[in-house]
Parts: structure tokens; sequence; C-alpha cells
């Protein structure tokens, strides 16, 4: 009885603080599906903000057509993880068993 009483040990159950970042996390953001988890969510809207100062910060200092330039170029990178999801929600459902 004593045994059934004692906690499982924890390398059993790995918690979600792990120090390597699960599928979808870039540099401790989960850039999953926004829609899915609000901490997508909550980074996705982060990554908006910093995009947005930066451009205006360009815009400012630099010119206005390199402000357009910059906001391009973050649409690009943004784009890849879009298209990503994309193609994985369109694919097949036997890829995902």
């Amino acid at each position: 009885m004593a045994e059934m009483t004692e906690k499982p040990n924890d390398e059993e159950n790995p918690t979600d603080e792990s120090p390597v970042p699960a599928k979808g996390q870039r540099f401790g953001f989960d850039l999953g599906n926004p829609i899915e988890r609000e901490s997508a969510a909550f980074s996705w809207l982060i990554v908006v903000i910093i995009a947005a100062i930066s451009v205006g910060l360009v815009g400012k200092l630099v010119s206005p057509l390199a402000a357009v330039i910059w906001v391009v170029i973050l649409l690009g990178i943004v784009s890849v993880p879009i298209f990503r999801g994309l193609v994985h929600q369109l694919g097949s459902p036997d890829d995902d068993e």
C-alpha cells in the first residue's frame, strides 16, 4: 500500500519547461497555430508588435522607401511558417497518422 501513495518519478512525467524548444517554437516563442492555443496567439502578437516598431524606426531613420522594402522582407519571412501550416493542413489525411 505504501508504494501506491508515492508520487510518480519526474523522469516518467516530463514537464513543458524543457530547455529544448518544442516543434513550432523559435527563440522561446510558440509560433504555432494562434487559433488553437492562446500562447501561440500571444507570441504572434509580440512578433507583430516588434515588426511594426522596426518598420516605424526604419521609416523614420532611413526613408519611407526603405520601410516599404523592410515590410516586404518581413512579410516574406512570416509567410514561410504560414505556408508550411497550410501545406500541412491541405496534405493527405494519411500523413497525420
